[in-house]
């Protein structure tokens, strides 16, 4: 297996140039704030994305023809529950959802 490893080297010149260029753009305050703002919302998405991998899986809706399917799953119990009958809507399923979570709660 090769690896090909490149590095960007940049003279004097380069560098000066990158330095101009960024003082050029944060000069203007609307022009800074709305760059900080962008890399903030990126920030946030990150964010979301690996909070929402550490919590791992909790439930899952589809639909298939006219009824709605789905599943949960319940981490103090370590189980998975499936609708596999179906539902007519999808407030009918989380409905019955609700109602299991509030059954389990109660025990």
């Amino acid at each position: 297996m090769t690896v090909i490893k490149t590095a960007l080297h940049i003279g004097r010149n380069g560098i000066r140039m990158i330095e101009w260029l960024v003082n050029r753009i944060f000069r203007w305050d609307s022009l800074r704030h709305a760059i900080f703002d962008e890399v903030r919302l990126y920030q946030s998405i990150d964010r979301s994305m690996w909070e929402h991998e550490k919590e791992g899986p909790t439930n899952l809706t589809w639909a298939e023809g006219d009824r709605w399917y789905g599943w949960t799953y319940n981490s103090n119990a370590k189980r998975y529950y499936f609708d596999d009958i179906g539902n007519e809507s999808l407030m009918g399923l989380w409905e019955d959802q609700w109602l299991r979570e509030a059954d389990e709660a109660s025990l």
